[in-house]
């Protein structure tokens, strides 16, 4: 695995953005695909004498709570936003205090994409049905009880995810949910999580980061 160059990068997370600006219109009653993140584990290391990284080790659950099935790509290439807020209440109005993303790609093998159905690449989820994946994701923490610029203080605070689900063109995708449809309904949207509480102490061990 490796990082994408700083122009792919800028390009693909531009996309990302524009996908989830469209997302942040009023949601239909029900999404058909629900995700939700869990705290598996969480762990400090030091980053500089002000500032710990929280790394949190996520498990993110795709689940299709619609009555069509859907297609879901769980290839190598996708692009996640974590943010942190005070409250639930925060986080609906956007209001967070620090906001991370992160891109990673795989180039080893070329992913099959364009194909007659989906691939090795993708995932059909009958209604009710669910997969998992596991994330890690780092979070800054100011060491002092005090907040810095992106940078979270000790206390109560709620975790959002949002994974971008697709990394190809929207004309592709629209193509392939065209071609697809007896297989089921792809979905290509940016997907969010319900905000998940976490804390975080003050008086902390914080080995040096590797």
């Amino acid at each position: 695995m490796r990082s994408l160059p700083a122009a792919a990068v800028s390009l693909l997370l531009s996309s990302f953005f524009t996908l989830i600006t469209l997302g942040q219109q009023p949601p239909p009653a029900k999404r058909p695909l629900r995700l939700t993140a869990q705290i598996l584990g969480q762990q400090y290391c030091a980053v500089s004498e002000e500032m710990d990284a929280l790394r949190l080790r996520l498990r993110l659950q795709y689940a299709n709570v619609g009555d069509e099935k859907l297609i879901l790509y769980r290839g190598k290439n996708l692009f996640y936003q974590t943010s942190v807020s005070r409250s639930a209440a925060d986080a609906a109005i956007r209001r967070h205090e620090a906001f991370m993303s992160s891109a990673w790609y795989f180039d080893e093998l070329p992913e099959k994409i364009e194909q007659p159905a989906p691939g090795r690449a993708f995932v059909i989820l009958t209604p009710g049905a669910f997969y998992e994946t596991e994330q890690t994701v780092a979070v800054p923490v100011m060491r002092q009880r005090t907040e810095g610029v992106g940078a979270i203080a000790a206390g109560d605070h709620v975790l959002q995810v949002t994974v971008s689900t697709w990394y190809e063109s929207k004309a592709l995708a629209q193509n392939l949910r065209e071609r697809w449809m007896r297989s089921g309904f792809l979905w290509f949207e940016p997907v969010t999580s319900a905000p998940v509480g976490f804390s975080v102490t003050e008086q902390r061990a914080a080995p040096s980061c590797r």
